[in-house]
């Protein structure tokens, strides 16, 4: 079909235009894998009945929506309203996308709008994992799964609500998110953190978890978690390599706090 044609196809819940997918439906939420292969012309205009949130796990495509073009590039993540008409050419094979489709009942019983929902995906650096959490549940299906989905879930809207708005952040606290997710790789001491924000470390200290919800410890081994994750789906680097260039201290540790917080080791997500 032609990639300028103009033709609004309605998707109903767990419909992709993807040549290959994967569904898991819990209710009021279904979890999709959509793939890319190969090389195959793309560019419908299209939109889903329900609210869906869509993360790009790797590869790539240009989005048409609103008025604007966007390159969705791995590691991005994007709100589609319900009937939100958009469409998306792909340039990079193989690609891969996980979504998240919301029923509106599910939106009512917890009072959601679909406002929110799009501004705690803006708000919360921690998407990526909270998605690879979700991937890793449809994979491993059992008769917890549901409770499991809809838990991980409300648990990162109630964590994207409870975030400061970075707008509001004190002028020292900016700087430190500045600084640390510039130099995420690297292992900033507390003390020289403080050094650079020009601000006492105890300051820095007793209002940390306040602005961030994570101690210093798990701020920063999250952020190397979600870099590594690029390098990863490369097989120009070793495990051992890229926790290196990650800034852990060795394989093992890299592999330990990896697992705990994406739920597949190093190797396994790899092959994903």
């Amino acid at each position: 079909m032609n990639s300028n044609t103009h033709i609004n196809v309605s998707l109903k819940k767990g419909d992709y235009l993807a040549p290959k997918y994967q569904t898991c439906d819990y209710g009021n939420l279904l979890i999709g894998l959509t793939e890319y292969n190969t090389p195959l012309e793309t560019g419908i205009w299209h939109f889903h009945e329900n609210p869906m949130i869509s993360f790009v796990l790797y590869g790539s495509n240009i989005e048409f929506r609103k008025g604007k073009v966007v390159t969705r590039n791995a590691g991005s993540t994007n709100f589609y309203n319900s009937h939100e008409i958009h469409k998306n050419i792909y340039k990079s094979f193989p690609s891969k996308h996980i979504s998240i489709e919301l029923e509106q009942k599910f939106l009512k019983q917890y009072n959601y709008k679909e406002s929110e929902i799009e501004y705690a995906i803006q708000q919360n650096q921690n998407t990526p994992i909270t998605f690879i959490n979700l991937m890793s549940e449809l994979e491993h299906s059992d008769s917890q799964s549901s409770s499991t989905v809809e838990m991980l879930f409300l648990e990162f809207m109630e964590k994207s609500f409870n975030l400061k708005n970075i707008n509001k952040f004190p002028y020292w606290m900016k700087t430190v998110e500045e600084l640390l997710n510039d130099r995420w790789n690297e292992n900033i001491s507390l003390t020289e953190l403080a050094h650079l924000c020009n601000i006492h470390p105890t300051t820095i200290s007793k209002n940390f978890r306040k602005y961030f919800q994570y101690t210093y410890g798990e701020y920063t081994r999250r952020l190397k978690v979600i870099g590594s994750l690029n390098y990863l789906r490369s097989s120009q680097y070793s495990i051992t390599e890229i926790a290196y260039l990650c800034g852990f201290s060795d394989h093992s540790h890299f592999t330990r706090v990896f697992k705990s917080i994406i739920g597949y080791l190093p190797k396994d997500y790899s092959k994903v």
